[in-house]
């Protein structure tokens, strides 16, 4: 197994992908070939060791309606800080008009965002997360967010801003 692993990072990322595609198949996530699938196996980098790995990010599978809370992190990370609403709210506001949607576009906004508002990264980051995935760890956000898209990651966060209250 160890040799598997080792040889499987070393693959380019678009074999990776075509390996990893049976798997999203026989799970139900996807019917054909998906874009989503490299740009997952992009930015999960060596986290995906054997092909199977993939199933780990299902939750880019997920229907937005259907995506599922870790309860501790959207209790720490939602609930509990009491301007998460409000900033959520408003970077939502931005993600809704941000004319580059890419992962540089998306973290250009967060920080021109957080200066505006004189608040550290990590008040809003978290809150995001948790919001667009359900998780509190992941890969990194600005690739979280393109690989997602502009109109999941509105209908997650409006979700979670419902769920709020």
């Amino acid at each position: 197994l160890a040799f598997q692993e080792h040889y499987m990072v070393q693959l380019p990322v678009e074999e990776r992908a075509a390996r990893c595609l049976p798997f999203l198949q026989a799970a139900g996530h996807v019917d054909g070939d998906d874009p989503r699938v490299a740009a997952i196996v992009r930015a999960a980098g060596d986290r995906i060791k054997i092909a199977g790995d993939i199933l780990d990010y299902d939750g880019f599978f997920t229907a937005d309606d259907a995506m599922g809370y870790d309860e501790a992190a959207f209790e720490k990370r939602l609930t509990k800080p009491e301007d998460a609403r409000d900033l959520l709210v408003g970077f939502r506001e931005r993600l809704a008009t941000l004319d580059d949607f890419s992962a540089d576009g998306c973290e250009a906004a967060l920080k021109a965002f957080i200066e505006e508002h004189g608040v550290k990264i990590g008040r809003i980051i978290h809150a995001l997360r948790v919001a667009v995935t359900g998780r509190a760890v992941g890969f990194g956000m600005w690739e979280t967010l393109e690989i997602l898209g502009r109109d999941s990651c509105l209908n997650r966060i409006d979700r979670t801003l419902e769920r709020m209250g």
